[in-house]
């Protein structure tokens, strides 16, 4: 059983969606900011790489990148070697679209702790960042370890391994 409940993707969800309604951009999906976020980190990233990023198919990436685009939060360039393939850039509109995110995001953790003694934050933050570097680490080495130790229990039905 889950020992957290998964109480942390709760949080993460609640904290979301307080986002979305503090900036009142309401034609921009939680998936919309995790691009621009990506894009902002990620200057001159390509449709593809998002695709294999976000593990959804090509047509959903090129309609948010050009919905984004349209709305002033990215760029589209042609590559410079491969004129078929686009690089995504953010604008400003676009950054302090990221960067008024963060603040909100900062508001509500800040909130969400207030209630916390100091003793308490003390023991709870090195245990969230410990957990968040176990998680980092392993999404940077693209989940290898994780998939192979989940794909042992559960098999996946009707796949081709």
């Amino acid at each position: 059983m889950d020992p957290t409940k998964r109480t942390i993707r709760k949080i993460d969800r609640d904290a979301q969606y307080f986002v979305a309604q503090a900036l009142g951009h309401s034609s921009l999906s939680l998936s919309d900011y995790d691009m621009i976020h990506t894009v902002n980190h990620n200057p001159g990233i390509t449709q593809e790489e998002l695709r294999k990023k976000y593990s959804q198919d090509k047509s959903t990436i090129a309609r948010r990148a050009a919905k984004l685009e349209k709305e002033g939060y990215i760029v589209r360039r042609p590559h410079p070697v491969d004129g078929r393939r686009k690089q995504l850039y953010i604008t400003e509109k676009g950054a302090m679209l990221r960067d008024a995110k963060v603040e909100a995001e900062s508001f509500f953790f800040q909130w969400l702790t207030e209630e916390l003694s100091d003793e308490e934050l003390g023991q709870l933050c090195p245990l969230l960042e410990r957990i968040q570097l176990r998680s980092r680490t392993e999404r940077r080495a693209q989940f290898e370890t994780l998939l192979a130790r989940y794909q042992k229990t559960h098999p996946v039905s009707g796949s081709d391994q």
